[in-house]
């Protein structure tokens, strides 16, 4: 575990989800490191599955399966905080 999580005690789905290094996601240090992870995180997503695809459906039917566990969870994520708010 990361120092800060430590430190605060929290829970994941308490925390920010901009939140990298401890820093707030209006930083743009951190701002420009996540985008940046993320750009190469899903090129090197793009370029696995491209090259595992025999046709262009095959290979969004790919994508659409490595990526709809992560939209799910987004997805419950930003529901059950909406309900916290409310």
């Amino acid at each position: 575990m990361s120092r800060s999580v430590q430190s605060n005690n929290m829970n994941i789905l308490d925390r920010p989800l901009g939140r990298s290094g401890g820093r707030v996601s209006g930083s743009s240090d951190a701002t420009s490191v996540s985008l940046s992870a993320f750009a190469y995180v899903y090129s090197e997503l793009v370029q696995y599955h491209q090259g595992r695809a025999a046709s262009v459906s095959e290979l969004e039917r790919r994508l659409e399966s490595a990526g709809y566990g992560v939209g799910l969870k987004v997805l419950e994520l930003v529901a059950y905080r909406s309900k916290e708010t409310k």
